[in-house]
């Protein structure tokens, strides 16, 4: 069996239907059945079609086979979801969109795997600019089902060094962007323990103007850092931030602790940091309190560092170094 990686659109847009309509769907402007055409050559001849988009339509109707695995990295909430192909192809206009209407079924059995579950090379597949593809990636059928495995608590008969990563291919083209931003959030989980993130928070919140006071240990009600405006700190907005260093997903019963403890503390709104992200429940329960709270998951603390990184401390330079903000230095890894 192979393994296959779709994505959602340029902006992920078509992720949520993915998932829910237990689909993956392509388009490049054929408005018809891909089954239409008798050959490879055929379909290349479509004055609309690149030569390039013409081999992903064959291959996902024709080389893509059922039970092979499909791998959807998702923009929206920079996770991954994993599944397994369940059927034929399908030219199916109503079920994704007409712009996306070549569809393969899918069984999902994992959805929300962290990206940073993943180790660099099969990153630099997951970040691979076409819309279909196959990862370059050393073994990467079974090392991406032992992810999945692990992340849903399933038994893994684990062997000694079996899960080394390949080397990296060079020539491959990725997501140059959400590669580097991959290798920042390893580098915080390495680097970044307990205290130490929140600090990091609070530097950065610093960066961007406020006054912060973080908490005394063991004292914080759970709320780690207390910030506000002003040359005091006293002037709104006022935040109450919980940081949380660990790789599970922040769950409802954290996030409304420290929603609760936004009122007690006098403040106007809350932030909550994880390294591990939230689970679903959380995310959906956030859009309801936009005005209230915000989240930051790795990939939104990292966007945060990457703004404020001139303004940061002379330790988190050290042990996060940045050619020009934008590559990771790879002496010090």
């Amino acid at each position: 069996m192979a393994v296959w990686i779709v994505r959602a659109g340029r902006d992920g847009e078509h992720e949520a239907a993915f998932i829910d309509r237990n689909v993956v769907a392509i388009g490049f402007d054929l408005a018809r059945s891909i089954e239409a055409y008798a050959t490879r050559e055929e379909l290349r001849s479509q004055p609309q079609l690149r030569r390039s988009a013409a081999d992903q339509l064959w291959r996902f109707c024709h080389e893509i086979k059922q039970d092979d695995m499909v791998v959807l990295p998702r923009k929206v909430t920079r996770e991954v979801a994993v599944g397994r192909i369940a059927g034929a192809y399908a030219f199916r206009p109503e079920c994704v969109g007409r712009d996306v209407c070549h569809t393969r079924p899918v069984t999902w059995f994992a959805t929300d795997i962290p990206r940073s579950d993943f180790d660099r090379d099969l990153l630099n597949s997951l970040g691979a600019l076409s819309t279909v593809s196959t990862p370059r990636a050393q073994d990467a059928e079974r090392r991406i089902e032992r992810i999945a495995k692990r992340h849903l608590g399933q038994p893994i008969d684990e062997q000694p060094g079996e899960d080394a990563a390949a080397e990296v291919d060079p020539n491959e083209e990725v997501d140059l962007d959400q590669a580097i931003k991959d290798r920042i959030v390893a580098r915080l989980r390495q680097k970044f323990a307990g205290v130490r993130l929140e600090q990091l928070v609070a530097s950065i919140l610093s960066a961007s103007g406020y006054v912060t006071q973080e908490t005394r240990a063991g004292a914080d009600g759970g709320v780690d850092i207390v910030a506000g405006r002003g040359d005091l700190g006293f002037a709104p907005p006022r935040l109450c931030v919980q940081v949380k260093a660990r790789t599970t997903k922040v769950d409802l019963a954290e996030y409304d602790r420290l929603i609760g403890n936004v009122a007690n503390f006098g403040a106007e709104h809350g932030l909550l940091v994880s390294l591990g992200g939230f689970t679903r429940a959380v995310r959906d329960r956030n859009a309801q309190s936009f005005f209230k709270l915000r989240l930051w998951g790795p990939e939104e603390l990292t966007e945060r560092l990457l703004d404020t990184y001139e303004s940061l401390p002379a330790n988190v330079h050290a042990d996060i170094p940045l050619r020009d903000r934008k590559v990771l230095e790879e002496a010090s890894a």
